[in-house]
């Protein structure tokens, strides 16, 4: 299977929802290839590989022919800066005051032929494609009581997308952007048998408090024998140095497990968690921002360390 490894220490890259979206709808039917390209050359200047890349039904539904396009576009102008795409084809994370869309509970008990159609849409151009790392169905799902009927569905649905992007013919992993819900890393537990590779997203605010989560998501790795990466990493702050030293000791952790990191949000925007007057709960002190970049393109300060050469490199660049 193209690009399935059993250790990802060397992943090293960001989540986009390019900076001009204050919902993943409005990236896309604004999308301006010039804008996004400026937006991706600031990964490569901290030695990102690797981008996940935020898209949804909603932008599609309207204009399928516009939005696919668009988004091969995207793939084309990550794989100019040398790295590769995850691309994200879900979102089931909703922030209570801004939220900036996706896919919600109302939906699981729709029609579900047309978002079908849309993984149909984006998959098959790129089945074989060595530009996209993997595929990640959805950004965290929200089961975790099985019996609810919701979480029930839920799981359906989603079985249901991974049997859509294997039929395509996807030679590239599977994966889900699980969080740690429920008790012992369930959540991350229930969506396993769908993935090729698991995922985790361990947001610790202190040493301590992500050890235990790390410990937590080994155990999980453990049980399915499959290997793990983590998609989205490091709480914000609005304090520069405080999320700067967080920063260095979750991607020490991260790369040390054999999962590298993916930070959430590479430069401010319209998004909640990319501007500082829209901060979400998931940061120290219930300070959620998360952008690494300013709107200047300038990194933020204490960040400075990730300018140096990483410890790991990606297998495409180690032969």
């Amino acid at each position: 299977m193209m690009h399935r490894y059993t250790d990802y220490s060397w992943l090293r890259g960001f989540n986009v929802i390019p900076s001009w979206g204050a919902r993943i709808e409005q990236a896309w039917w604004e999308y301006d290839a010039s804008k996004f390209r400026k937006e991706i050359a600031l990964a490569r200047e901290v030695h990102a590989n690797a981008i996940r890349l935020w898209i949804e039904f909603a932008p599609w539904m309207a204009k399928p022919e516009k939005t696919t396009h668009d988004f091969l576009d995207a793939v084309a102008a990550i794989d100019e800066q040398g790295m590769k795409t995850i691309p994200c084809l879900f979102n089931r994370w909703h922030d209570k005051r801004w939220d900036y869309g996706g896919t919600y509970n109302e939906d699981l008990f729709r029609d579900w032929e047309p978002k079908m159609d849309y993984v149909r849409s984006l998959v098959t151009p790129l089945r074989s494609d060595a530009r996209i790392l993997m595929w990640d169905l959805c950004n965290e799902p929200s089961t975790c009581n099985l019996d609810d009927p919701t979480a029930s569905r839920e799981i359906v649905w989603l079985a249901r997308v991974a049997e859509t992007v294997r039929n395509c013919g996807a030679e590239q992993p599977i994966t889900i952007g699980t969080h740690q819900g429920g008790k012992n890393g369930q959540n991350m537990d229930i969506f396993a048998p769908l993935c090729d590779v698991l995922c985790c997203h361990p947001y610790g605010g202190d040493p301590t408090a992500l050890q235990k989560m790390i410990v937590e998501c080994k155990a999980v790795q453990a049980l399915h024998g499959k290997p793990m990466h983590c998609n989205e990493a490091v709480p914000g702050c609005l304090d520069d140095l405080r999320r700067a030293e967080c920063a260095k000791f979750t991607i020490e952790a991260f790369e040390a497990a054999g999962w590298g990191w993916m930070g959430w949000g590479l430069r401010e925007g319209m998004a909640v968690a990319v501007r500082r007057d829209r901060i979400d709960p998931n940061g120290l002190d219930g300070q959620g921002f998360h952008a690494w970049f300013t709107a200047e393109g300038r990194l933020r300060k204490g960040l400075e360390f990730l300018r140096s050469a990483p410890k790991h490199l990606p297998p495409w660049q180690s032969i």
